[in-house]
């Protein structure tokens, strides 16, 4: 992956981000995957000393570990979808956008289980053909593909689909593990690949009408912020909604293979340890990402943050109701972009959206390949 210079942006606009670039000078706390890695440690041995998860055996503590890095990962790539307009409109700094952000997280985590059965359902069975068995090691690779691309990215500070990485490990490793007639394509088209594809579209293209009508109603600059504020803060909501049940599903793959968990009631404590390590990972790794988006892929000012805020919280609200895995990444990000496209062509920085289009491309096969190397490691140490 291309790391985004710390210093300049080579497109014709760069004039318009120069006076930002030293807002990218990063801590390697921020960026480095090992702190994930350091989250999810912390947390698990937390949970298993406290109770709330049971001591069970080293191999699920570890697979169960895997999944907590992937939801602290996720937390640092994915908070900045929802804090970004916000700090792009000057409505919050850095640090208060994100502490807001893993705070709403952390409730949308934890009340996950009840709003987004249809997504845990999905990914724990509706990838995989019932008729296969997904053994310790396919889930543990599934965990460590997805893991790593997540990682990666954010180290690189791209702003990455968890959805993606987790399908793509998912289906490769069932593929290579299972044999291809092991996934179903049909539910795989059907409620992952279209709604992938359409998220972008429809993220573009509405924040660019909303811009276009918006600039028609004389807003009061504390209704805007007011405004973002809110619909910040429902982003982050539905996002944890959204993504706590995908994470989970794949502990819950660990959990139901070594220890034979059947009752999704009985995964409430991984819900609540996935929401932990992501709230945690959102206020400690979220910056980059962040800054990305709310510096270097377009200048939003107060209405074209309003109009990049509701098109996201429409939309991902939406497919939260209708049980279907849209991108928040996607969305998001194409509704920053079409709100500045609208306020003005050069207010938006193509050369980093090249950059992100390209990782998104890449995301699918990328963390599968890393899903499939994991398996073939696994498998051979077995």
């Amino acid at each position: 992956m291309k790391q985004h210079s710390t210093t300049s942006i080579n497109s014709p606009n760069s004039k318009i981000f120069k006076k930002n670039a030293s807002l990218y000078k990063m801590t390697p706390l921020t960026k480095n995957p090992l702190t994930g890695l350091l989250i999810a440690v912390v947390t698990t041995l937390i949970f298993i000393r406290t109770g709330l998860v049971p001591n069970y055996s080293l191999g699920s503590i570890i697979g169960i570990t895997i999944v907590a890095w992937l939801a602290a990962e996720n937390g640092g790539n994915d908070v900045s979808k929802g804090v970004a307009p916000l700090v792009a409109s000057g409505a919050a700094k850095e640090w208060t956008a994100l502490i807001y952000g893993a705070i709403v997280t952390a409730f949308g985590g934890t009340l996950s289980i009840y709003f987004a059965i249809k997504l845990l359902k999905l990914f724990t069975g509706g990838l995989i053909n019932s008729n296969y068995e997904v053994n310790t090691i396919m889930a543990l690779s599934m965990a460590i593909g997805a893991t790593l691309w997540v990682a990666l990215a954010t180290r690189f500070s791209l702003p990455v689909s968890t959805t993606h990485s987790i399908v793509g490990s998912v289906i490769m490793v069932g593929c290579v593990a299972l044999g291809v007639s092991s996934v179903v394509w049909s539910s795989l088209v059907s409620k992952v690949v279209m709604p992938l594809l359409l998220s972008p579209l429809l993220g573009l293209s509405i924040a660019w009408a909303l811009t276009f009508l918006i600039q028609f109603i004389k807003l009061p600059s504390s209704a805007g912020k007011g405004i973002t504020w809110v619909s910040s803060g429902a982003i982050c909501f539905v996002r944890a909604v959204n993504d706590t049940p995908k994470i989970v599903a794949i502990t819950a793959l660990v959990a139901i293979t070594s220890i034979n968990i059947k009752n999704i009631d009985a995964l409430f404590p991984l819900f609540l340890l996935v929401t932990v390590s992501m709230s945690i990972g959102s206020l400690v790794k979220g910056v980059s990402v962040t800054q990305l988006l709310a510096r270097k892929v377009a200048q939003l000012d107060n209405q074209s943050s309003v109009s990049s805020v509701l098109t996201t919280t429409v939309l991902v609200m939406a497919s939260s109701q209708l049980g279907l895995p849209v991108s928040t990444t996607h969305v998001s990000t194409t509704a920053i972009i079409g709100a500045g496209l609208r306020k003005n062509k050069n207010a938006v920085n193509w050369s980093v959206v090249r950059d992100m289009v390209l990782s998104w491309i890449v995301t699918l096969p990328g963390a599968g390949i890393l899903g499939i190397l994991a398996y073939y490691i696994l498998t051979f140490v077995k």
